[in-house]
């Protein structure tokens, strides 16, 4: 009692001196603008330093104790920047602590606001706190990914690496709650940030460690995982970071498990649930569901059905849904086993239901999801293979040649050269081939029918595809989000989904593909020897080094051997 009475006084404490600061600064007299900014911009950074380091700690009641009456305070001000910013404070604690209702008001305020310029840090939160609530609330993969993905492309500076690999992390988290490695690359590169970049957070640091521990784990690579986790453990403590704490220690558990290590498991579990009350709701969930898992097999029915039921109070009473169908199924079984048919079948009956609707429906949404965004990559990558392929067989046969001689060396040499050609000749057919694909998918992308996206953003990634298609709006050198953004009279964050969404990629990609695609109908007129470097300025690039980089990237060879190539194709025709 004594100590949550200094912890209430000192909370008071800091927000009256907050409070007092920007009151102070809105009422200041005229003629100390200089003063006046300095003296706004200490109290907001001493704000967001005191909500960080509550956060950070795993307090979140302490955050919304600081941030609530910080939001009141700026909405009496009309201060747009100071609502959006502990609005979203709020919003992600509320998420940490299971009120889901909560997170949803914060967002339903804050969302009217998400237009106002706001900086690319407050836009990359919103994008974070979105996707993380329509998991935890709804199980929603398809459209948390998108979230996250649309906060990746706002978090592309040096001074976003904390937060970029937060979004990694959270991408990487989806997948391993599907049980896959596909998402590696992204572990690959969060943790590559978090050890090369400056200014990277501890906790980011940490959240990157144990990125790569599940990846590993989900590859069944036990030792790397538990390498990661030890880093990720080290940062954790440093820091202070105690809502990692479960789930580090959890992990652990598992890998002892793997080993049939059961003391160092039931060790790694018993400090798992010492910092249990610091995480989230889906990360408790978990624990209670593994460490049920463990307790069954040692034969500990009843408490395993203890760890069992705490897992599904914990779903229940935050509305997080992201370990249901497994404590409902275990549940389920593990009533039946002891001879508990009422509640066997009760727990059946909600087994049933919440898969068939919501579990399954949305695991398949995201598998659908996946795979789209695969498809466009499918036949790029299909492509490179088969180049490399060739170009190890052309060193093979390289050194062939050196072996044999002179007299030899002039035959394989032309044998090569006749490989490389029908080599390139193959990679051009196919380019024109996937362009005639695209062409295709492009006619029927919008029109597809199903309520699995909004009739808005299908309607707004119309406009984009006619103002790309039919305007070659591509050709503009200083097309961005922004400028698209300002043509559909939507704005960056819309458009940015709607190409995620429809056309699998992002917008820089997309924009690539419309101008190599241009750029290979000039090249393949057999009337047109333009110069590349006036090529590349007609479509839209600013220099024909990452013209050419793009071209190489979206056919597989350069822009010269493809002009030779396409025409000895389209002349064979």
């Amino acid at each position: 009692m004594k100590r949550s009475v200094v912890t209430y006084v000192h909370h008071a404490v800091v927000l009256s001196l907050l409070l007092c600061s920007l009151a102070a600064c809105s009422h200041a007299k005229p003629g100390t603008t200089d003063e006046v900014d300095a003296a706004t911009k200490l109290a907001r950074e001493t704000l967001a330093r005191t909500l960080q380091r509550y956060s950070f700690a795993g307090q979140h009641d302490s955050v919304i104790l600081v941030a609530r009456p910080a939001y009141g305070d700026a909405a009496r001000r009309h201060d747009t920047l100071m609502m959006v910013y502990t609005g979203l404070n709020m919003a992600q604690s509320y998420l940490f602590m299971g009120d889901m209702d909560s997170v949803r008001r914060y967002v339903d305020l804050i969302e009217p606001l998400k237009d106002f310029p706001l900086s690319s840090g407050l836009h990359i939160m919103r994008s974070n706190v979105l996707g993380s609530y329509l998991l935890r609330s709804s199980l929603d993969y398809s459209k948390a990914l998108n979230n996250y993905i649309e906060g990746l492309e706002w978090a592309d500076g040096r001074e976003n690496t904390s937060d970029r690999i937060a979004l990694l992390s959270n991408i990487v988290n989806i997948f391993y709650v599907q049980n896959s490695d596909k998402g590696y690359e992204y572990a690959r590169e969060a943790y590559s940030l978090a050890t090369t970049q400056e200014g990277v957070s501890l906790y980011a640091k940490c959240a990157a460690c144990i990125v790569m521990a599940q990846m590993y784990y989900v590859k069944h690579d036990y030792d790397a995982a538990e390498r990661y986790l030890t880093q990720a453990d080290r940062y954790a403590q440093q820091g202070g970071a105690h809502s990692q704490m479960p789930f580090i220690y959890a992990m652990f558990a598992w890998i002892s498990q793997s080993r049939g290590d059961g003391a160092d498991a039931s060790k790694f579990y018993d400090r798992a649930l010492d910092f249990i009350r610091y995480t989230d709701p889906g990360t408790a969930s978990q624990v209670y569901l593994t460490y049920g898992d463990y307790l069954l097999g040692r034969g500990e029915r009843t408490a395993a059905a203890g760890m069992y039921r705490r897992g599904l109070e914990i779903s229940d009473s935050t509305g997080n849904m992201e370990y249901r169908k497994s404590l409902l199924g275990q549940m389920a079984d593990l009533s039946y086993e002891m001879g508990n048919y009422m509640d066997a079948a009760r727990y059946s009956r909600m087994y049933k239901t919440y898969s068939d609707t919501t579990s399954n429906l949305r695991e398949r949404e995201f598998r659908e999801l996946i795979e789209q965004r695969e498809a466009s990559e499918v036949e790029r990558m299909m492509l490179a293979r088969e180049l490399e392929q060739r170009k190890n067989r052309q060193r093979l046969l390289l050194l062939l040649s050196l072996s044999i001689g002179v007299t030899g060396f002039s035959f394989l040499l032309g044998l090569l050269y006749y490989r490389q050609r029908k080599m390139y000749g193959k990679l051009v057919k196919k380019h024109q081939e996937y362009l005639s694909l695209l062409e295709l998918k492009s006619n029927c992308n919008t029109s597809a029918g199903g309520d699995e996206h909004s009739d808005t953003d299908r309607e707004l990634f119309g406009k984009i595809e006619h103002l790309m298609r039919v305007d070659r709006i591509y050709r503009m050198k200083n097309l961005t989000l922004e400028v698209l953004a300002d043509m559909t009279e939507s704005n960056r964050t819309y458009c940015s989904r709607a190409i995620n969404t429809f056309a699998g990629m992002s917008f820089n990609r997309y924009l690539d593909t419309f101008r190599i695609a241009e750029a290979t109908r000039l090249i393949a007129d057999r009337g047109s020897d333009m110069l590349f470097k006036q090529l590349a300025d007609d479509i839209g690039y600013n220099s024909v080094t990452v013209f050419s980089k793009a071209f190489q990237r979206e056919t597989g060879c350069t822009p010269s051997i493809y002009r030779k190539e396409v025409r000895g194709y389209k002349s064979d025709k």
